[in-house]
């Protein structure tokens, strides 16, 4: 596949360009929003090989045998995402059209190196996943973001930032505590933009508090990565949030660096239930290390008993709250009171008063399973309980009661104060 670097909004192909049929047409794309809208839509690779003939031809291009035989081999399936470990097609020292989002993250090469970002055409689509890897997974592999995979540096994310709209709201959460509910619940509105755990983000996140690089330099990083992902595609966005990973929440203080206006949520949830859900399934935050001790030290951690560990992560994530909780911002969240609450509380904190129609579409969605959409929602709490362990509810009464106890009082305080004012 031709190899091409744009530094300004013409393409200059890089010297692995040997044949000019192809380095022309890869040229035309790459100038062309238009045609990377064409050719970005097409999902089967023989309409796609079609389409790159029909376009080249129709622009007075030629395309030999073994140009087309390049461009099969650069659309080859890449299900995985390995291409991130090669050298991209294309480079860019600026953010690519505005169809485009980055869709995974590139470390770097030695450990604290800043991480890049490979970009793919979404186009106006909606981000219709209850994860963001479910839309990368669904866009990236289509011929089109295979051929023309493009990269930038964080460096050159951050020099070509766009000015981009403040999110409306971020979604912190303990983990399997109806976060994703909340994400899909806000979505139910066309003009809405949700953002679920994408992975770039998650790597900004880590490398901002690992590399030991200024804060003036995390905070653009994570303005950028947010400006980039949260960008508006279809032109009718009014609203974009953004649910994180759980353990994100350890990174508050940096969130609001660079968002001091964007309004925050914490949803959390009887641990015991939560611990029960961990042991099924564990997320890496939960398993001793996972994450960085930068991120996440707790001593004796890799010696200590899962449900233990797990339990010790859950206070810690409690405690972050609890001590950013006088700067303001916040909402806390109580999985028992969802989904009432998602509509007459989150909403309205990020800003956003559901009229009837809206209201009836996030309760519609309340009825789905959150992340299996194809099926009805039905409750787990009692059978969590009845499943919890004795080292479950022990650990759980140890280290995580008295975190529970203070987000309750506070929820409830800023309850009665809420109604005092109103």
């Amino acid at each position: 596949m031709t190899n091409a670097t744009m530094p300004d909004s013409d393409a200059t192909l890089g010297r692995s360009s040997a044949r000019a049929g192809l380095a022309g047409f890869v040229a035309l794309v790459l100038a062309d929003a238009t045609l990377q809208a064409r050719l970005g839509a097409i999902e089967r690779p023989d309409a796609y090989i079609a389409e790159t003939v029909a376009i080249a031809a129709a622009h007075a291009i030629a395309l030999d045998a073994d140009d087309l035989a390049a461009i099969r081999a650069a659309i080859r399936p890449d299900p995985l995402g390995l291409g991130r470990w090669l050298p991209s097609p294309v480079t860019r020292d600026r953010w690519p059209a505005q169809g485009w989002l980055p869709a995974r993250a590139v470390q770097g090469t030695l450990p604290g190196d800043p991480p890049g970002f490979d970009w793919a055409w979404f186009g106006p689509q909606s981000l219709d996943a209850p994860f963001y890897a479910e839309a990368v997974q669904r866009f990236a592999s289509r011929p089109f973001n295979l051929m023309f995979r493009t990269r930038t540096s964080l460096a050159d994310l951050v020099a070509g930032a766009e000015t981009a709209a403040t999110p409306a709201g971020f979604i912190h959460h303990m983990s399997r505590c109806g976060s994703t509910l909340i994400a899909r619940m806000l979505d139910a509105d066309p003009a809405h933009v949700v953002l679920s755990e994408p992975e770039p983000l998650d790597v900004v996140v880590r490398w901002a508090m690992t590399s030991g690089a200024p804060l003036d330099d995390q905070v653009a990083a994570l303005r950028a990565i947010v400006g980039a992902l949260g960008r508006d595609r279809s032109g009718e966005t009014r609203r974009v949030f953004v649910k994180l990973d759980s353990w994100h929440v350890l990174a508050l203080p940096l969130f609001r660096a660079a968002f001091p206006d964007t309004p925050w949520v914490f949803a959390y949830r009887n641990p015991v239930e939560v611990l029960v859900s961990q042991r099924r399934e564990r997320g890496i935050h939960t398993v001793a290390g996972m994450l960085p001790v930068e991120l996440l030290d707790i001593a004796g951690g890799p010696g200590m008993a899962a449900d233990h560990y797990a339990a010790l992560v859950l206070k810690r994530m409690g405690e972050a709250v609890i001590e950013h909780w006088p700067l303001g911002g916040g909402l806390l969240v109580d999985y028992a009171d969802m989904p009432a609450a998602i509509i007459d509380r989150i909403a309205p904190h990020f800003g956003f008063a559901p009229d009837p129609a809206q209201r009836a579409a996030m309760a519609a969605v309340a009825l789905r399973s959150a992340k299996a959409p194809d099926q009805p929602f039905t409750s787990d709490t009692a059978a969590k309980h009845r499943a919890a362990t004795p080292e479950i509810e022990a650990a759980a009464r140890s280290y995580n009661a008295p975190v529970h106890a203070r987000l309750t009082i506070l929820r409830h305080i800023a309850a009665m104060q809420r109604d005092h004012a109103s």
